[in-house]
């Protein structure tokens, strides 16, 4: 089985706490969401080796005038946010899984990145960056002379 796969099994107690969480929501008048944990944001994919570190970053529904990336010495910064959609009037709101708002997530950096060389594409709601390392950090061949 794969180490990374997260696995989903049904129990009658996941159901009887979803529906406890709905009912105390309804009752306080605040959204089902209010209860459900709210773990890192937006979900991202890390690949690292020793030329590049590259970043896959989930953001669907986001648009990319509201997405912002910035580097700072060895710190990448992903700030984005994902406007809600209006409930119609006359309508209640009875579930929202999809999460709304704006988010924050910053990456401490293994090496110096050449900032000049620093890529990011956007589509289908997947942003990706590709963080060269700095050439001062890259390996160099010294060439030894014969005396």
């Amino acid at each position: 089985m794969n180490n990374t796969a997260r696995q989903s099994i049904w129990t009658p107690w996941h159901e009887l706490n979803n529906s406890f969480e709905d009912t105390i929501a309804s009752l306080l008048g605040l959204a089902p969401e209010f209860f459900t944990p709210q773990h890192d944001y937006p979900p991202v994919n890390v690949w690292k080796n020793d030329h590049l570190v590259k970043l896959s970053i989930k953001l669907p529904g986001v648009k990319l005038e509201d997405i912002e990336v910035n580097i700072k010495h060895e710190t990448l910064t992903i700030k984005c946010e994902r406007k809600a959609t209006e409930i119609p009037e006359g309508t209640t709101l009875r579930r929202q899984e999809r999460i709304n708002g704006s988010w924050q997530r910053t990456f401490a950096l293994p090496f110096s990145i050449d900032n000049d060389a620093v890529e990011a594409s956007y589509k289908d709601g997947i942003l990706n960056i590709t963080l060269p390392k700095a050439k001062a950090e890259m390996p160099r061949k010294i060439a030894i002379n014969v005396q």
